[in-house]
């Protein structure tokens, strides 16, 4: 048992780069919606709040753990908190008015975002040791 549960924890930092993953076809599928002049309530509530939830259970769970055993990241893990708080003012506007400004402001800080945290925090998450759930899955409904 504890081989399984150490496997699963030390793909921490492939979690990462997997909801990450998703958090982009979310975008694309807002892209794809507004491209095709669908109701865009649904497509940008989904990444809305996927993006929300990723970022909160970070700011919980995630930083808090990284901060304390990796003192060296503090900087980082609180330039990556202050882009948080960017991302959520542009998910408030994006759900106010959905173009593709908006949308192509969000994907652009978005990404930039989720590059820096997997080329400086993948790493470190996959060492850490079992302590339970870190909560950093994002999912859409999908199976």
């Amino acid at each position: 048992m504890y081989d399984s549960e150490r496997t699963r924890f030390r793909a921490y930092g492939n979690q990462l780069i997997g909801a990450h993953l998703r958090l982009r076809e979310m975008v694309e599928d807002l892209y794809d919606a507004l491209d095709d002049g669908r109701d865009l309530r649904l497509h940008c509530l989904t990444l809305c709040t996927a993006v929300t939830r990723h970022h909160t259970a970070e700011d919980a769970n995630v930083f808090p753990l990284l901060a304390a055993r990796h003192p060296e990241l503090a900087s980082f893990l609180d330039d990556l908190r202050r882009d948080h708080e960017i991302i959520a003012g542009m998910l408030t506007r994006l759900e106010a008015a959905t173009t593709h400004e908006e949308l192509d402001g969000l994907s652009a800080v978005l990404e930039t975002h989720f590059i820096g945290e997997e080329k400086r925090l993948a790493k470190v998450l996959d060492a850490l040791e079992p302590l339970g759930d870190l909560g950093i899955e994002v999912t859409d409904g999908r199976p």
